[in-house]
């Protein structure tokens, strides 16, 4: 832009204290432990009891991670157990380096992130600079690299705990350049202002019949005459050149309640939705099935931006673009989970996480919402 310096932003890249451009190394390196590395007591009470890193043993010492040494080694001035350690460590933990660069994001906003015993499925909990333990965890964080793929089933299963537990679900994704983006994953139940089939009245189901028996075919669906110059159930159709243009899904849902035939997959999915009281609209520029209106489209602006299961991304980088497009335009991104709906939101680290569509906020510390997305 004219008139503005536009520089790129600066990428840390941690370098070791073994080299000259590393941090000034200040305490003792830990030592080789069972459980991990040992911090002696005096500088170790500090980690623990400050920072909330490593965990305590019985002679007052404490045990660091792996990624916790390199964290402490960035953040704290603890020197590395040797010159050759960090190499000598990945040959038998190859993602560590991934590891601790998530770490240093996750704690850099003054946040704590205590990581889990390597034996659960769950890599840690995080609590806010301003709550820390022994109070309830705000999140539980989890991490993948960007190729990875998603798992699903787990993902939803995770998310919906987490939530009926009033906590966050984290997750850090970091890519080849050991950048971190994060997000927030959550469930969404779908609610809307806009009239279903099911509350229509017996003279507006009757028009709606008629003009089904009179349709002709248009592009994939059918074209229905107005109704005295309108239409009554706004959640089916879009007025175009004096009528109401229905595409395939509509097409087969009006013929599913008029006549009783049978629903397409997708058709089912969408009626569904309508019967909550959403409108949907093709999300064709938005690069996902629906994009879905919580009130008549002249109204308000759609909340979120709807993919179905057969369309889901696979891979995190998938779920990153999907996500980007869809803040991009202030939109939830929601994808189908075993019949059941995600949304994944960007977030930052040190920052309150993003409302959800209603009138509370996604505050896992606040009361239960109401009417919940």
């Amino acid at each position: 832009m004219a008139g503005r310096d536009l520089r790129p932003r600066p990428r840390p890249q941690r370098p070791l204290g073994s080299r000259p451009e590393g941090p000034r190394d200040r305490w003792d390196p830990p030592v080789a432990h069972r459980l991990g590395w040992a911090v002696p007591p005096k500088l170790g009470q500090r980690l623990y009891e400050k920072s909330k890193l490593g965990r305590m043993v019985e002679d007052g010492s404490v045990v660091l991670s792996n990624e916790e040494v390199l964290f402490c080694h960035w953040n704290r001035h603890v020197s590395l157990p040797s010159e050759s350690w960090l190499d000598e460590t990945l040959a038998a933990d190859p993602s560590l380096l991934q590891r601790a660069v998530v770490l240093d994001v996750a704690r850099s906003g003054g946040e704590v992130l205590v990581l889990n015993d390597v034996s659960e499925s769950r890599w840690g909990f995080r609590w806010s600079r301003h709550d820390k333990p022994p109070a309830p965890p705000q999140a539980v964080a989890d991490w993948s690299t960007a190729a990875a793929d998603v798992d699903w089933p787990t993902l939803l299963t995770d998310a919906t705990n987490d939530d009926a537990e009033n906590r966050l679900t984290e997750w850090y994704i970091i890519d080849d350049e050991f950048d971190v983006t994060m997000y927030h994953v959550h469930p969404v139940t779908f609610s809307g202002a806009l009239t279903p089939w099911s509350r229509l009245d017996v003279e507006q189901r009757d028009r709606l019949r008629h003009a089904w028996s009179v349709k002709v075919p248009c592009g994939d669906g059918y074209r229905l005459p107005l109704i005295a110059g309108s239409w009554p159930w706004t959640q089916v159709g879009t007025t175009h050149a004096s009528g109401r243009q229905l595409n395939a899904e509509e097409s087969a849902i009006m013929a599913y309640l008029v006549e009783g035939e049978a629903l397409t997959p997708i058709s089912a999915k969408a009626q569904r939705l309508m019967d909550a009281g959403v409108m949907l609209r093709p999300g064709f520029k938005y690069g996902c099935r629906w994009r879905a209106y919580d009130d008549e489209i002249d109204v308000a602006h759609a909340p979120w931006l709807i993919q179905t299961e057969d369309q889901r991304p696979v891979r995190w980088q998938e779920v990153c673009l999907a996500v980007r497009l869809a803040e991009g335009v202030n939109k939830i991104w929601v994808t189908e989970v075993n019949g059941q709906w995600l949304a994944v939101r960007r977030a930052l680290p040190g920052r309150p996480a993003q409302p959800r569509h209603g009138r509370q906020a996604d505050d896992p510390t606040g009361p239960p919402r109401p009417d919940a997305l």
